[in-house]
């Protein structure tokens, strides 16, 4: 279902809270599968700068560390510009430290974000360094680095 009506900034804010109050039932907490049973509800369908998405956040707790992911795809499109999905992944996990990978599932291009913090969530360089294939990626002056899709960090957490 579409919020055609709703900001995206508020959007934004409710998918947060609600990915606050599912730490609890995500891995390392508990088993993948059992992750995997409440994917749907840590998604959402919005319309964004006229472009319906899919927007999946999750934040799981990794005793020393939060990681947040993000994942976007287009509801009616195989592909999304790549200037809308830095623009929903910077407005979800902020610039600094961000990560990406991209993949195909469904015949359709899902752009992951993720982000580790600190327990002030606190934006930190991520823990995971074996995944990273390039630290200095760029586009339009937005710096951030690339994952490995083979090892991908989406289907890891």
């Amino acid at each position: 279902m579409l919020f055609p009506t709703k900001k995206f900034d508020d959007v934004i804010k409710e998918m947060k809270s609600f990915g606050e109050l599912l730490i609890p039932y995500n891995t390392p907490r508990v088993s993948q599968v059992d992750e995997d049973e409440i994917c749907i509800i840590k998604t959402r369908e919005v319309a964004v700068d006229g472009y319906n998405t899919v927007i999946y956040y999750s934040k799981s707790d990794w005793a020393d560390y939060y990681i947040e992911i993000l994942q976007v795809t287009g509801r009616y499109t195989p592909f999304l510009p790549f200037s809308l999905v830095c623009k929903i992944g910077k407005k979800f996990l902020g610039e600094r430290y961000l990560s990406y990978v991209d993949f195909l599932r469904d015949n359709r291009k899902t752009y992951c974000w993720t982000v580790a913090s600190d327990k002030s969530s606190t934006p930190i360089s991520a823990p995971y360094k074996k995944e990273i294939v390039s630290d200095d990626c760029v586009y339009e002056g937005f710096c951030y680095k690339c994952l490995n899709p083979l090892q991908s960090i989406s289907k890891k957490f």
